[in-house]
């Protein structure tokens, strides 16, 4: 992590990080985020597919808004995305997972 700072902010090379996070990874087939209400009093705003800290955040941002009644643009962006699809089974999962997150970092290598 500290690396990839240090390459995206060149400026800024070495200064250390207080704080990190790091989790689960969450992917869908077709590459939509859930961001809805699951049940009475839950909402969801997860599966960022990856590379998609701004999506992870809008999602978040959309899960709570939903919480609080609050029609949005992004609310609205993510209602109209289309149901997850289900990744296929091992061990084609880990393995096409695994080729397209490389790809996806490769895309955004210069990031």
């Amino acid at each position: 992590m500290q690396r990839k700072f240090d390459d995206r902010f060149p400026q800024l090379r070495g200064m250390t990080m207080d704080y990190s996070w790091a989790g689960h990874l969450c992917l869908t087939l077709n590459s939509v985020s859930v961001m809805r209400r699951l049940d009475e009093g839950l909402f969801s705003g997860c599966v960022q597919n990856g590379l998609g800290t701004a999506r992870g955040t809008l999602t978040g941002i959309g899960a709570a808004e939903l919480a609080c009644g609050v029609d949005s643009d992004i609310t609205r962006h993510f209602a109209a995305e289309v149901q997850p699809r289900r990744l296929p089974p091992q061990p084609f999962q880990r393995i096409g997972a695994n080729a397209v997150l490389r790809y996806k970092e490769w895309r955004a290598r210069k990031e």
